[in-house]
């Protein structure tokens, strides 16, 4: 797995190979990685960006366009909607939609899109993600971070997000209060 320094040099090969800082969308299509460690380790696309050393990408969105990508991908993936559809084939970052909404279900509702409707199989047992993310805290001393539960634990933060909305939310349903 690349360390953090090669992401970055990768990210900026790319930029150049480009003529242009990437979006998202372009490092997903035609990049050397897709955006996902650079979500992963930095939080968000934008926030990647400046880690490199490049413009971060302004581009305002409305929420009217958040909610119909939602629903483009709700036609053509199926629902409900889940964050690694929006990561894989969306055309912007996760992080947009947990800033402008109150949590990932307010979006998908706010879509006109089933919130709570879990895909056949998909499904991660409430109990088993509460005890992954303890025996992480445990290991570590103190709450995980997102990234660290990604590296670290037995589970992505992915189903968490999925089911609690905010990863401060998920750590305080396993009792583990919020990251300071």
């Amino acid at each position: 797995m690349p360390t953090d320094e090669e992401y970055l040099e990768d990210l900026r090969d790319f930029a150049a190979e480009i003529g242009e800082t990437p979006t998202r969308s372009q490092m997903n299509d035609d990049g050397p990685h897709s955006s996902t460690p650079y979500y992963n380790r930095w939080g968000s696309w934008n926030d990647a960006l400046e880690a490199a050393g490049l413009d971060p990408n302004h581009e305002y969105v409305s929420d009217e366009d958040l909610l119909l990508e939602l629903q483009r991908l709700a036609d053509e993936y199926g629902q409900p909607v889940l964050v690694e559809d929006l990561d894989e084939h969306g055309q912007y970052d996760p992080a947009t939609y947990f800033r402008r909404f109150e949590s990932w279900f307010a979006a998908r509702e706010q879509a006109g899109l089933n919130p709570e409707d879990i895909r056949p199989g998909r499904r991660v047992d409430e109990d088993d993600l509460l005890e992954a993310v303890r025996d992480l805290a445990t290991d570590l001393g103190r709450p995980p971070s997102q990234s660290e539960m990604n590296e670290r634990g037995d589970r992505s933060v992915t189903p968490y997000l999925r089911r609690w909305g905010t990863w401060d939310q998920a750590l305080e349903a396993a009792g583990l209060g919020t990251r300071e």
